[in-house]
């Protein structure tokens, strides 16, 4: 089945520690997806709706973004925009990401468990140990992304765009791949046992040192 991919289109950010570089920043809140109009809101402003129970800050604009530590658990950033925003080593357990736009946006070691980012553009996205564990990435475009010694256990990647990611030393024990495109991804050493790989495009894919987890893959390895 297809998964066409939602378009991004403005996004918050939020974080609750070392805003000190950004906590001037203004934000563009679209108040409708079609609405021409728009509002401005500061970091500042988000953090302390955010501080007395918001949690809705979808469509906002936060492209380029300096946030490093950002703790927003359950936020919903859903059709944000996030491109190149630096969010690495952030906790946003349980977030709201489903079509947002983070094409190069750094998640370097960020704490992403049971995070929705499904039909989600991550382009050249840096996941490196990042904690993506039981995470929603169904339908997202993570084509050239960088999952190398992230944990993906248990994480949903049905009809994913894997295409030349590097998943190097990844944990992908128990992740659904099914109808994954891996065309020229990096397994090297990648354990794949109990993985669903049923249905995905393997083409190319480097699997040397890697563990197939069935006799179906054992050829790719020759």
């Amino acid at each position: 089945m297809g998964c066409g991919l939602l378009l991004s289109r403005s996004a918050p950010a939020d974080r609750a520690g070392g805003l000190e570089q950004a906590v001037g920043a203004i934000l563009m809140v679209k108040t409708s997806p079609m609405d021409a109009q728009s509002i401005t809101i500061t970091i500042a402003e988000v953090l302390d709706l955010y501080a007395i129970g918001s949690r809705d800050f979808s469509h906002l604009d936060f492209h380029e973004a300096w946030l490093p530590g950002l703790v927003l658990p359950g936020i919903n950033l859903t059709q944000a925009n996030l491109g190149s925003a630096n969010l690495s080593d952030a906790k946003l357990m349980g977030a709201q990401l489903s079509g947002c736009n983070l094409w190069r946006a750094n998640l370097a070691g960020a704490i992403l468990t049971e995070v929705n980012l499904s039909r989600a553009v991550l382009i050249r996205a840096d996941f490196s140990r990042a904690n993506l564990a039981q995470a929603n990435l169904r339908c997202s475009d993570l084509r050239l992304a960088t999952l190398q010694a992230s944990n993906l256990y248990r994480a949903d990647l049905r009809h994913a765009n894997l295409s030349y990611t590097d998943l190097r030393g990844a944990t992908l024990t128990e992740a659904d791949l099914r109808g994954a495109d891996l065309t020229g991804a990096n397994l090297r050493g990648v354990s794949l046992a109990a993985v669903d790989l049923d249905g995905a495009c393997l083409d190319r894919v480097w699997l040397d040192g890697a563990d197939p987890p069935n006799a179906e893959l054992t050829p790719l390895l020759n």
